[in-house]
Formats: C-alpha cells, structure tokens, sequence
C-alpha cells in the first residue's frame, strides 16, 4: 500500500472481544444447573449457554462481562470490548453492535485505486464458534465512487459487492458539487448495499475507486459497515453514523458433528435434538447446535428447557376452523360433532345433506291428476357449522 492511503480497520472490535483460548467437549452439569447464577444485565436476559460467573456458562467462548458503570449496565462478550443486545439460545444467535470498517484516505503519492482491510481476523478461531449469521446481514458502503467487494473463507470466495456513485449536479444549467444524497434511502448514489448469503467468522474487504479523477478532498473516507438487513439507514450526512448491529450464529460445540446413534451431551432437555450447522448454513463452518423438537420451544440446553407449544392458544400461527385440542408436542384440529371435512381450512367442514324433491305437472288437466309431462326437481341443503 502506498503512501497515499491507508487502512483504519476499526471493525475489529467483534475479534478483540473474543480473544479466549477454544473450548473443547460438553459443558459441565453443575453449570447448566447452577440456580446462584446471574441471569440478566439492565434489559437484556443472559441465557445458558452463556453466562457471567465461572461455572455458569457452558465454555469460555460464552462467558460475558455485566458492566455496573453504565445506566443501565451494558452486557459485552468475554472480557467486556463488544457489546451483547440479545441473545437467543432457540435460535442459537447473538446480535452485538460493533462499530464500522473505515478505510481513510491521505494525500501523498501512489495511484491509491485500491484499499484493502479484514473483518473478524486476530485470534478468533476461523472455524467457529461464531460466524456472521446468513440471510440477516447486509454489507453496507458510505462513500462515492467506489466499489466494494467482500471475499470469504480460505480460498477468499467472493460473497458480495456493490458501487456506490457521486455523479456531478447541476442546476439551472450551472455545476455545484455531487450529488450525494437522495430520497429512496441507499440506492447507489452516496452509498450502496448488498446482501450477505454466507457466512464466515472473517472476511477480507477491497475498496476500489471507479474514477480516477475523484477528488480526495470530497471524501476523506470510505465507510463500510456489516450490519442487520433491518436496519433503517440513512445518509450520514443526515442523521450520524448508523447504528452498526449485526446477529452472529453460535454453535455449542465446533469441529465436530453430531454423535450418530446416541443425542449430544449438550442436548439436555428431554424434547431436544443436534443439528450439524451443515444442515442450515451454506459457510463452511462445522459444528452443531441443539433445537426444541417440533411442537416444542424454549432453552434445549438445560434440563426441562423445551416446552410444550400450545398451538391452541395462536390461530394465527396454527389455524383450526373447527375444534382445537393441545397435546403434548402437537394439537387436534376436528370437525364438531354432527359434521365432517377439513377443519384446518376456511369452510373446511359440512354438515348432513338434505335433498328436497318436487314433482311438477305441465299438463292443464290437473282435474284428473294426469301430467302429460313430468319434472323432477331437487332442493339440496347444506349445513355448515356456524
């Protein structure tokens, strides 16, 4: 890299956060069991897996610091650099707020086309056991005529990219500046977005500037963010920098798999089961999680921790038309008594059939009780229920 540039990588705060040796094995008992444990910090609850005291998480990659200085006090990942916002041990996720990757640019000789910086490098393990989770992170570029690339895993796989344009403005005829901001959000012009499908527990970034003519007065730095699809961005010119918060993916034990014919020690509710991390995310990232059997949902790292559903109680989510009952790990959709179909769908249940039948003459001697012609007309009748 020459002179004229150089890379501030600030984003390295998600690494710096986690620099513990691996854990290896299952948890011990007494720790998933332990009831001395400190289980919330300010807002945010602090479920096991994860915990605060020794001997109340599962390995030292889950244990967290509770910071008393702030009001409320702040939860951080291991020694207390990034903070938690929440985390789910259901979904096996954790969302952290981070700051960005800058990529700051210095007058000074060298043709500086190109930048390059890393995320999620240092001593955290490259192969678990976080990694940015896929289908909820976004890459996210604040800066003018640029393109930004992000590659991924040992043979730097291109994962996304977008450019970002500042074409000249002009009004009545007359040039003033670029145009940096318009209305729409981030739609390529000031900044640009893309989505990010795979995830790794690092990522190596390039900045490549589209115009060679681009003026560094303009924009001393290159912006980039990882940050949740969700996130409502705006213009930093508007409003500040954006909140950078990104959900990472946790697996409870990494470079393994699930046992074959036996359940995963660390699977301890009776309604629990493994799940190789190969079976829901496209990164090359190997490992496993426990998930609440169906019909079940809650904690599957502890004793009791996965709970019957009661889909009864949600319509919405479990829609029965007829009579609901709630069993263990399922529930009972019938038809009252009295009617019979499916009772899962709208009108999906009928009751008894009627059939009315007329008898029409159209002859004129009805004196005689002879029709010259005769019609057979039914009448059905259909009972639903109410």
């Amino acid at each position: 890299m020459g002179k004229a540039e150089r890379v501030v990588v600030a984003f390295a705060a998600v690494v710096a956060a986690l620099l513990l040796p691996p854990f290896g094995g299952a948890a011990p008992t007494a720790a998933a069991a332990a009831t001395n444990c400190t289980r919330s910090c300010g807002n945010i609850s602090v479920t096991y897996a994860f915990g605060i005291e020794p001997g109340c998480y599962h390995a030292t990659w889950f244990n967290l610091t509770c910071d008393l200085s702030f009001r409320p006090p702040k939860l951080f990942l291991g020694d207390g650099t990034v903070q938690v916002l929440e985390i789910s041990a259901p979904n096996a996720t954790v969302r952290i707020n981070s700051s960005r990757v800058e990529f700051a640019r210095r007058g000074g000789g060298g043709d500086g086309r190109a930048v390059n910086g890393t995320w999620g490098l240092g001593r955290l393990p490259q192969d678990g056991p976080y990694f940015l989770s896929e289908d909820t992170n976004m890459l996210l570029v604040d800066s003018c005529n640029v393109q930004a690339v992000v590659r991924g895993g040992e043979e730097n796989s291109l994962v996304a990219s977008c450019s970002s344009v500042c074409p000249p403005a002009y009004q009545d005829g007359k040039y003033f500046g670029y145009l940096v901001v318009v209305r729409g959000g981030c739609i390529g012009i000031g900044c640009c977005q893309a989505n990010i499908y795979i995830g790794y527990s690092f990522y190596s970034i390039q900045i490549n500037k589209l115009d060679g003519s681009f003026d560094p007065g303009t924009e001393l730095s290159d912006s980039i963010y990882i940050v949740d699809q969700g996130n409502n961005y705006t213009i930093m010119s508007e409003t500040g920098t954006p909140e950078t918060r990104q959900t990472l993916n946790w697996m409870i034990a990494y470079n393994m798999t699930c046992p074959t014919n036996a359940s995963a020690p660390e699977c301890r509710s009776a309604y629990s089961s493994c799940l190789n991390t190969s079976d829901y995310a496209m990164g090359p990232a190997k490992g496993y999680k426990c998930q609440c059997s169906h019909g079940y949902q809650g904690n599957p790292y502890i004793a009791d921790g996965c709970k019957d559903v009661d889909e009864c109680s949600s319509p919405e989510s479990y829609p029965c038309y007829g009579k609901c009952t709630n069993t263990q790990g399922s529930f009972i959709c019938q038809c009252p008594q009295g009617f019979e179909g499916n009772a899962s769908v709208p009108n999906g249940c009928q009751g008894f059939t009627m059939q009315l039948r007329f008898i029409i003459c159209t002859s004129s001697i009805i004196a005689t009780s002879y029709c010259s012609s005769i019609y057979i007309a039914s009448l059905y009748l259909v009972l639903s229920p109410s």
